[in-house]
């Protein structure tokens, strides 16, 4: 015969299967640099190229920047490295054509051009990294239609479903432990 506790079990079981499934959607979006433009010297015309791409996204922990460009290079540097376009403050220069920056922390992020003139005129990126979005409320699971998908079911981060998964094991271990 069953447990009296084998439907709460189950219930459990299915959350952290469900959570498990949110890790394996989770949104984590690479943005390139300038669109089809890529990492380039702007037109005189049109300085504020990097400013405008990056004003129509919303950048959170967890996404990348992708710099594609020939030529030239990308620096990430500190607040007053950006302002400035100066040596001091700078971090590595990668010079590959292809580089790829991870957004591991909420705030503000900087990158120049390694040319400095090429900053000057325009070269350089500032974007503002909101912290990781959080996952919908765990809905229990009831007989009848499915109900539609949320718009930011989408969107999950990584970070926040691992919580969520830790945190559900953790309930199954106390359900297994309390018998």
């Amino acid at each position: 015969m069953a447990s009296p506790y084998f439907g709460r079990r189950v219930i459990i079981l299915v959350a952290i299967v469900a959570a498990s499934l949110g890790i394996l959607a989770a949104a984590v979006n690479r943005y390139k640099v300038g669109d089809a433009a890529g990492w380039r010297l702007p037109d005189d015309n049109n300085i504020d190229m990097y400013k405008n791409w990056a004003s129509k996204i919303t950048f959170h922990v967890g996404d990348s920047l992708l710099f594609t460009y020939q030529n030239d290079s990308v620096v990430r540097v500190d607040k007053r490295g950006y302002y400035h376009c100066n040596e001091s403050g700078r971090g590595s220069m990668f010079k590959d054509g292809n580089t790829l920056f991870v957004l591991d922390e909420p705030g503000f992020c900087y990158f120049v051009s390694g040319d400095v003139d090429h900053c000057r005129k325009g070269q350089r990126l500032m974007v503002e990294v909101a912290g990781q979005q959080r996952p919908p409320p765990l809905v229990p699971v009831m007989a009848g239609p499915s109900p539609a998908p949320l718009p930011s079911a989408a969107a999950l981060r990584e970070a926040s479903s691992f919580r969520s998964l830790v945190f559900l094991g953790a309930l199954l271990l106390i359900e297994i432990c309390w018998d």
